[in-house]
C-alpha cells in the first residue's frame, strides 16, 4: 500500500514530518488506518496527530518462575565486581562555578593528559615560555592545550596553544597533507604534543601533532562461560516507551523465547542512562509523556528492574534525562528517587561516567552526551555511526573535550573525563542509534534504545535503532545483536 496516496484517497492531507513517520513504523499499512481512525474529520494531519500513545501495562510484584528447560549457567557463578571510585563524581562533587574552579578543573586535565604524552618516544619537550627564550634550531616537542584554531588566508592552520607557562602560534604548512589532516580534526580545549621549530618569526613550524592515544592491547576475556547485555535510553514515562518489547527482553533473561544459549550466560547488565523521560527536558514535553509524575517513573522502572533475575548483576549510570544534575559529570541517581533500586542488592548506582571492572574486565561506562560537541567539529563524523564516538575519545584520553557547547560542563578539581584507565570495553548510549566497532583492542558500544522515534529525532535528521540487544560473551569477547522488535535473535 502506498501510504500518502491511502490518505490522498480519503481527502487528508499530510505533514512530511507526519508521513514519514508513519513510514518508520513496524507495519506502516496498519499503522496508517489506525492514525485514520483516530484522527476522523481532520483533512490535515500534523506529526502530533499522527503519533498514537501506547497503552502502558501495569506492573505488578509477582513471583518469577523460570521454564524449566532453562539453566542458567550465570546463576551458580559468583559475580566478580570491582567499582573505581576514584573515576566517580558522586558525593564529591566540591565544585561552586568560581574561576579558581575552572583554573583548577583544566589545569588536572593538562596535566594528567601531559604525563602520559611526555612519556611518547620523540624529542624533549620544553616549556613554551623557555622554548622561546633558547629558540633551538633542533626540533623540539611543547605540550599544550589548545585555545583556538583558524585557517591563515593563505590557507595553512594556525593553532594557539599554551602550557602552564606561556601560549604559542603553531603553523601547520599547507602542502603538508598529511599534517593538514591531523590538524583538520583538532579540536578547542583538546591536549595535544607538537614537533616542530620555529621560523624567522615567532611561529613554530610543525612538524607532527601527537595525540596522547591509547597503546595497542590483546583483548581480555573472562576465564567463565558468562555474557554482559548492555541497554540504555529506555525512556520510561514517554508514551513512546516500547514497553512490549522491553518486558520480551525481560522474559528472554527469564528463559522465554530463542536464543537461550545466551540468556543462560547473562550475569551483567550495564544501563548507560536515559532511565526515565524526565520531566521539563525539552518544551512540550508533557504532550508525549504517559507518566506525568517524575517519581512514579523511577518507581516504574524499578518494576521492571526487579523482574530481572536476582543473580544478574546491574551497573546503572543517569543520562541527561534523569532527575540528577544535567551539568556533566553526573553524580548516581539519590536514593529518593529510586529507593527500591538502592535496596537491591544486584543493583549498583554510579555517576557518569564511571569505570568497573566485570570478571576483570574492565568498561567504561557513560551517558555520551558530548557526541553532540564532536559533530560539528569533525569532518565526516555525524550521529549515523556513534561508535565513532569511542575512537574519538579514546584518541584523545578525553571524553568531554570541548568546553562551552553541549552538555555544560561542571568545573571539578578533578577532570572526571580525562581517561587515564585504558578499558576493554567503552559503553554509551544517548543517541539512540545501535552501533559497535573495536579499536586497538577496546570493543565501543553504543546501546541504542527502547524508545520509538520521536518528532524532534526525526526533525533533526535522526535514525534510532530500537530495541536492539548487545550481548557479549566474556570468553570469547564476540558481541552478538538481539533484534526484539523485528522478531529476530540473530547475531
Amino acid at each position: 500500500m502506498d501510504v500518502s496516496n491511502f490518505f490522498f484517497e480519503r481527502g487528508v492531507f499530510l505533514a512530511k514530518d507526519a508521513l514519514d513517520y508513519i513510514l518508520s513504523q513496524d507495519e506502516p499499512d496498519a499503522y496508517a488506518r489506525a492514525v485514520l481512525e483516530k484522527n476522523k474529520g481532520k483533512k490535515f494531519l500534523t506529526l502530533s496527530d499522527v503519533v498514537i500513545k501506547q497503552e502502558k501495562v501495569e506492573t505488578k510484584e509477582k513471583e518469577i518462575n523460570l521454564p524449566s528447560d532453562f539453566k542458567p549457567i550465570a546463576k551458580d557463578i559468583e559475580p566478580r565486581i570491582k567499582i573505581f571510585e576514584e573515576f566517580d563524581v558522586t558525593g564529591k562533587s566540591e565544585s561552586s562555578g568560581s574561576v579558581n574552579d575552572f583554573i583548577d578543573f583544566f589545569r588536572d586535565r593538562f596535566n594528567r593528559i601531559s604525563e602520559i604524552l611526555r612519556s611518547r618516544p620523540g624529542p624533549t619537550v620544553k616549556d613554551i615560555k623557555r622554548l622561546k627564550k633558547i629558540r633551538p634550531t633542533e626540533t623540539a616537542r611543547i605540550i599544550g592545550m589548545v585555545s583556538d584554531k583558524r585557517m591563515s588566508r593563505t590557507g595553512h592552520y594556525l593553532i594557539h596553544i599554551e602550557d602552564l607557562s606561556d601560549n604559542l602560534t603553531v603553523l601547520v604548512p599547507k602542502d603538508n597533507q598529511s599534517l593538514m589532516a591531523k590538524a583538520s580534526s583538532i579540536l578547542p580545549d583538546e591536549v595535544i604534543a607538537v614537533d616542530g621549530r620555529f621560523s624567522r618569526g615567532d611561529l613554530f613550524i610543525a612538524s607532527d601533532i601527537i595525540q596522547p592515544d591509547i597503546p595497542k592491547k590483546e583483548p581480555k576475556t573472562s576465564d567463565e562461560d558468562i555474557a554482559l547485555a548492555m541497554i540504555s535510553d529506555l525512556h520510561v514515562g514517554s508514551n513512546l516507551f516500547l514497553e512490549k518489547y522491553f518486558r520480551k527482553f525481560l522474559d528472554w533473561l527469564n528463559g522465554k523465547g530463542e536464543r537461550k544459549d545466551l540468556a543462560e550466560r547473562i550475569k551483567y547488565i550495564t544501563i548507560a542512562g536515559d532511565l526515565v523521560d524526565g520531566i521539563g527536558v525539552y518544551p512540550g514535553q508533557e504532550d508525549e509523556l504517559e507518566i506525568l509524575d517524575i517519581y512514579e517513573q523511577y518507581k516504574y522502572f524499578e518494576g521492571l528492574i526487579a523482574e530481572i533475575p536476582e543473580y544478574i548483576e546491574i551497573i546503572v549510570i543517569p543520562g541527561n534525562h534523569d532527575a540528577v544534575r544535567v551539568a556533566a559529570p553526573q553524580p548516581a541517581l539519590p536514593k529518593e528517587l529510586a529507593p527500591d533500586l538502592h535496596s537491591m542488592e544486584n543493583v549498583h548506582l554510579l555517576g557518569s561516567p564511571s569505570y568497573v571492572s566485570l570478571h576483570g574486565i574492565e568498561v567504561l561506562l557513560y551517558h555520551g552526551q558530548s557526541i553532540h560537541s564532536f559533530v560539528p567539529h569533525i569532518s565526516g563524523f555525524d550521529y549515523s555511526k556513534p561508535e565513532q564516538l569511542g575512537v574519538e575519545v579514546l584518541k584523545r584520553r578525553n571524553l568531554h573535550v570541548v568546553y562551552g557547547e553541549k552538555p555544560p560542563i561542571t568545573p571539578e578539581k578533578r577532570d572526571y573525563f580525562v581517561i587515564e584507565r585504558v578499558p576493554d570495553i567503552m559503553h554509551f548510549g544517548d543517541v539512540h542509534k545501535n552501533g559497535y566497532t573495536t579499536y586497538r583492542g577496546v570493543t565501543i558500544v553504543n546501546s541504542g534504545t527502547w524508545q520509538d522515534i520521536t518528532p524532534y529525532q526525526i526533525k533533526q535528521g535522526h535514525h534510532p535503532t530500537p530495541c536492539i540487544l548487545p550481548v557479549m560473551t566474556l570468553r570469547d569477547r564476540r558481541t552478538s545483536l538481539l533484534k526484539f522488535r523485528r522478531g529476530g535473535y540473530g547475531t
